[in-house]
């Protein structure tokens, strides 16, 4: 639940420039300015989050998923229709850049609101449950880590750069808020019992049940940052 969101700076701070004739809010950096290339990553963060139609870049604020599978051995489910919001307002934490090894390291701090519709029986943390309807949650100061490896691409003899993997972790830093509408199928004596327990332990259900949703939203940031970094060649990236 995350997500966090989590790439979309990636087709821009890496290259330490800004596209050739494009008014964006992107300060040039010496390579190893870690507090230039933070600030301007922060800069251009909520351009990009509202989506970038000629790169065929949807938008990450809010951001629609229609379906996440979240079963895990105690629990079945679903989830539908999820719209996030929040991406925009993240505030970049760590942007550095290894271009001996091709990686680059993001950490984003972010406030996060999700909602949707949920449909599960089973177990979360010990707590037998059971409902289908709206899902909403308010996760504060989501703190995620990104870790990418990147590549070089050619296509009609010219060079663009390559998500080739990537990989993700959070941690939450403050106390979280989940809620599921009718539980219990309407039965207010067993979902008030199931309410107070989760008041009490928002960050701990979504430990046990977001990990599927955050890689969710990760996996369409990831899809948005590609497609940039596919239709810019190299040579239209200025460096230093």
């Amino acid at each position: 639940m995350y997500s966090l969101l989590v790439l979309q700076l990636l087709a821009f701070v890496v290259c330490y420039g800004t596209v050739v004739g494009a008014a964006l809010p992107i300060t040039k950096c010496k390579v190893g300015d870690k507090k230039c290339l933070k600030e301007s990553a922060q800069a251009f963060l909520p351009t990009f989050a509202l989506g970038m139609p000629e790169y065929k870049m949807h938008s990450l604020d809010p951001l629609t998923i229609d379906k996440v599978d979240a079963d895990n051995p105690n629990l079945k489910f679903k989830l539908t229709n999820l719209k996030v919001s929040g991406l925009k307002d993240c505030v970049v934490k760590k942007l550095e850049h290894d271009a001996d090894k091709s990686k680059i390291f993001l950490n984003l701090l972010c406030n996060v609101g999700i909602e949707g519709h949920y449909d599960m029986k089973g177990q979360i943390i010990i707590l037998p449950m059971e409902g289908n309807g709206k899902i909403e949650a308010d996760i504060k100061k989501i703190l995620i880590k990104v870790e990418a490896n990147l590549s070089e691409i050619e296509k009609g003899g010219t060079k663009y750069w390559n998500i080739k993997s990537w990989d993700h972790s959070f941690e939450l830093k403050d106390k979280s808020m989940i809620q599921f509408e009718n539980l219990f199928n309407g039965n207010k004596d067993l979902a008030k019992a199931a309410e107070d327990v989760m008041k009490e332990s928002g960050n701990d259900v979504i430990q046990e049940v977001g990990p599927p949703v955050i890689k969710s939203i990760a996996s369409k940031v990831v899809e948005c940052a590609q497609r940039f970094f596919h239709a810019v060649p190299l040579n239209d990236l200025v460096l230093q």
